[in-house]
């Protein structure tokens, strides 16, 4: 008797906090929007690149694509004048800095960064509307290197691909939450 007296305290105590909790505004990351649902269709502008790395903004692009795409906030449409909102940026650049030495000073770990300037833009009047911007927006990513080593650079490419990566994973979720 005692045991189901305790269980029904326990399930109605779970259950108030459960719906308390709800209400406070508190969510996971990535599963809520400050945005208005009525806006639905994105087009992604392709980020202009400042950066000296010729091909940082191809792997930016497609994995911001792949993210929007994986999040299912928006359908994605391939030309301005159908969208309803726009993301555009321009790469700012790209950092590389040594972050371990080995006993005759070479550089055994870089440290990678990548900053961007983002906004997403209300297209749906005459004039755009930002509705969300990050003037330097970065992420960053560290990777082990042998100076001897056939696959250097493959290494450097890797990293690129990582912190891209990251830095899309990091803006939608940003974008959508409102940070």
């Amino acid at each position: 008797m005692r045991t189901r007296q305790t269980r029904a305290c326990v399930v109605c105590l779970v259950v108030v906090l459960s719906v308390g909790a709800s209400g406070c505004g508190y969510h996971l990351v990535g599963t809520s929007s400050f945005l208005p649902e009525e806006l639905q269709l994105l087009h992604l502008d392709k980020f202009k690149n400042m950066s000296s790395w010729s091909d940082v903004d191809q792997r930016l692009n497609e994995s911001l694509a792949r993210e929007w795409v994986r999040r299912g906030r928006f359908e994605l449409v391939e030309e301005r004048k159908k969208a309803q909102v726009v993301l555009e940026g321009t790469i700012r650049g790209i950092s590389m800095v040594p972050v371990a030495l080995d006993d005759r000073g070479r550089a055994t770990e870089y440290q990678m960064t990548l900053t961007v300037s983002v906004q997403l833009l209300d297209v749906r009047g005459e004039e755009p509307e930002v509705l969300w911007e990050d003037k330097a927006f970065s992420r960053r990513t560290s990777y082990d290197v042998d100076l001897s080593a056939v696959d250097y650079f493959d290494r450097q490419i890797q990293a690129m691909e990582l912190v891209s990566e990251d830095l899309s994973r990091a803006l939608v979720t940003a974008v959508l939450e409102g940070f």
